[in-house]
């Protein structure tokens, strides 16, 4: 695969992922103040709130579009190495694998965009989520439990990647830092570290919702971001805890626009 078509295919899905991340914090931050109603948002809001914006099926329309370019772009990194990951290395290898798991999560996320955009999404709160779609799917394979239960266990692994991104704001390898100045730079490791922290917190949930669901034999169990935030807000202060990841999740969306500028391709 030629730069170009590597660098086409990171921009368009880091820029999709800004649009999709800065949407999700605003709506997690509403709800967290109420503004947005009794129940947390979901993905699925997140697509239908942007169909409901001026123009707003041409705009659902490219964050598609982009989604499709990064599950495609994740695809790539795992399948042919393009980052030069060491395998004798175990986190390396881990990092690889999640790259594929990733990409298959992306490619249910557009297919729901695509449902939504074909006005077949229905309500905010009916039918299954993403993860209980995706565990369904896997359990009626052979060996599916065992797959869910894989699944749930390299997404809490990888939680702890991005608890470690945040501490150590190692993410800065992946910018060609000669192109930028130092004031992108302090943003780039400010919003990276808020960024990868809240996501830590999703997907350490979201991980356990799978090991769950794998456990119990049960798909329903398999809870997404919507649980996430549900267990959140459930817990002491969770109202407070609630508005931190709603911000990190936001300037996550700002890192990834920064990412889709500056990614090493």
């Amino acid at each position: 695969m030629t730069d170009n078509w590597k660098s086409m295919l990171a921009f368009g899905g880091y820029a999709a992922k800004t649009v999709v991340y800065c949407l999700l914090g605003v709506l997690i931050l509403q709800s967290a103040i109420g503004a947005y109603g009794s129940d947390s948002p979901s993905q699925k809001n997140v697509f239908m709130s942007i169909l409901e914006q001026p123009f707003g099926r041409i705009l659902l329309g490219a964050v598609i579009v982009g989604m499709a370019c990064y599950v495609l772009w994740r695809f790539v990194q795992a399948g042919l190495n393009i980052d030069n990951l060491d395998m004798s290395k175990a986190k390396d290898v881990v990092t690889r694998i999640f790259y594929f798991v990733s990409g298959i999560i992306y490619a249910f996320g557009t297919y729901l965009a695509i449902k939504v955009f074909q006005g077949a999404g229905g309500s905010s709160s009916g039918g299954q989520s993403n993860s209980e779609e995706m565990s369904s799917t896997l359990m009626q394979q052979q060996w599916g439990i065992y797959l869910v239960a894989a699944v749930g266990i390299i997404i809490v692994i990888f939680s702890f990647i991005q608890f470690k991104h945040a501490f150590k704001a190692d993410f800065m390898d992946k910018f060609d830092v000669h192109r930028m100045s130092a004031r992108i730079k302090k943003l780039s490791r400010v919003v990276g570290r808020m960024g990868f922290f809240a996501r830590g917190i999703v997907y350490i949930l979201v991980g356990g919702f799978f090991i769950q669901a794998a456990y119990k034999a049960d798909p329903q169990e398999a809870g997404g971001l919507k649980e996430a935030l549900d267990t959140i807000v459930q817990q002491s202060y969770g109202q407070y805890a609630l508005m931190v990841v709603g911000a990190g999740i936001f300037l996550f969306g700002i890192f990834c626009a920064i990412e889709s500028r500056y990614h090493k391709t």
